[in-house]
């Protein structure tokens, strides 16, 4: 079975509808609601509800053909498209909620043998008023007016009753109305238009998925609304409370649709992409922290350099042996006693490399130590007491 998914999004609630079809012109399969958890969370609600619902359908044997979404609050949908476009999520439709509403009053005048509908679209602070012509759905007229008070007085009924009459000597005079709340319940506004106009007034027997239904219309036929430029003028006015200048897309299924596989496995992709920057990322902190804490602690800096410390007292003990045949080993403890009393306890930080270059350039001057000098001594002078020979005359007589 082929079904249409439509979604209104509002800052607290979420409401979607699922309607048999192709071009969403049957009954409703399933309605739902929610509740928004957090302010701002509402894009990513829709989202994970939208990839949940395409589950859920194909296990059940349906076909979904598209995926209209449609707003309460201008503000909400920037942050949808901009989550949408993140996730690769491009079979998804904008509808604006004139838009919606319109492709609603379409079936409506459709089953009321209507050949134009006026859509009167009210919300809180304005009302507009657009003529909707059944064999196309195209909105042929728009008019839109601001309201100053609460629309349950009559007083605001009454300017919106103008506003409808004032069709009748147009040439887009409709056959009938057709009221739909954006933000407003409409429930007790009917009452009073349908005893002020000239022109029977009808409702959505379900206000609340009145632009859950429309959006899911709209996404399924978006070529009916092509040729509609009031509507994409509106779409694109700033006063009218949309915030998408170029909203236009809403109306036209993007051709790049077809190519892009479903959306549900760059999710996952992109889920783990952001795990694996999350965990590189803490990986990173944790060396960056134990880089920082290794130096201040100092505890491993003396376990290395004081066993440097005992190879400088050795040659302190050789410094006594002076004699003459161990001449080589004298040399190298010679320069390391003025150095022994530099490196107490206090050198352990830097000192201690320069300390055992110290022993290797000592070795030359080694050598040229006064080692031979003792031996001066020993010069020749004991053979010179041979004298004594010449008392040995007197034996000739």
């Amino acid at each position: 079975m082929e079904i249409v998914l439509g979604v209104s999004m509002a800052p607290t609630t979420v409401r979607m509808v699922l309607v048999e079809g192709e071009n969403a012109d049957g009954v409703s399969v399933e309605e739902a609601s929610f509740e928004v958890a957090a302010e701002g969370g509402a894009p990513e609600q829709v989202i994970a509800a939208i990839l949940g619902t395409r589950e859920g359908a194909a296990e059940a044997g349906y076909r979904l053909m598209s995926t209209g979404v449609t707003w309460t609050e201008p503000t909400e949908v920037c942050a949808l498209g901009d989550a949408l476009a993140f996730r690769e999520i491009h079979d998804v439709m904008l509808v604006s909620p004139l838009l919606a509403a319109a492709a609603l009053t379409q079936t409506v005048g459709l089953a009321m043998d209507y050949g134009s509908t006026a859509l009167l679209f009210v919300e809180p602070e304005s009302a507009t008023l657009a003529v909707v012509d059944t064999a196309d759905g195209s909105i042929v007229d728009v008019r839109r007016q601001a309201v100053q008070g609460d629309w349950h007085s009559s007083e605001v009924v009454n300017e919106v009753a103008a506003m409808i009459a004032a069709l009748d000597a147009s040439e887009s005079r409709p056959d009938g109305v057709f009221v739909v709340g954006c933000g407003v319940d409409i429930n007790s506004i009917k009452p009073q238009l349908d005893a002020t106009v000239s022109v029977p007034v009808s409702a959505p027997e379900e206000p609340d998925m009145a632009l859950a239904r429309g959006a899911a219309l709209a996404s399924a036929n978006a070529p009916l609304f092509v040729s509609s430029t009031a509507a994409l003028a509106y779409a694109q006015d700033p006063g009218t409370g949309e915030v998408i200048p170029n909203l236009a897309y809403s109306a036209v299924t993007d051709q790049a649709d077809e190519v892009r596989p479903p959306a549900r496995r760059p999710l996952l992709l992109a889920g783990s992409g952001l795990a694996a920057v999350v965990l590189v990322g803490l990986v990173t902190l944790a060396i960056s922290l134990a880089a920082d804490i290794g130096p201040t602690h100092g505890s491993v800096v003396p376990s290395t350099e004081v066993p440097v410390a005992p190879s400088t007292h050795p040659p302190a003990a050789a410094a006594p042996a002076p004699s003459a045949p161990p001449a080589a080993p004298p040399p190298s403890a010679a320069p390391p006693p003025s150095v022994a009393p530099q490196p107490p306890p206090q050198t352990i930080t830097a000192p201690t490399p320069v300390v055992q270059q110290l022993p290797q350039r000592a070795v030359t001057p080694a050598p040229v130590h006064r080692a031979p000098a003792p031996q001066a001594p020993a010069y020749t002078p004991p053979p010179a007491a041979e004298a004594p020979p010449p008392p040995a005359a007197p034996p000739p007589p």
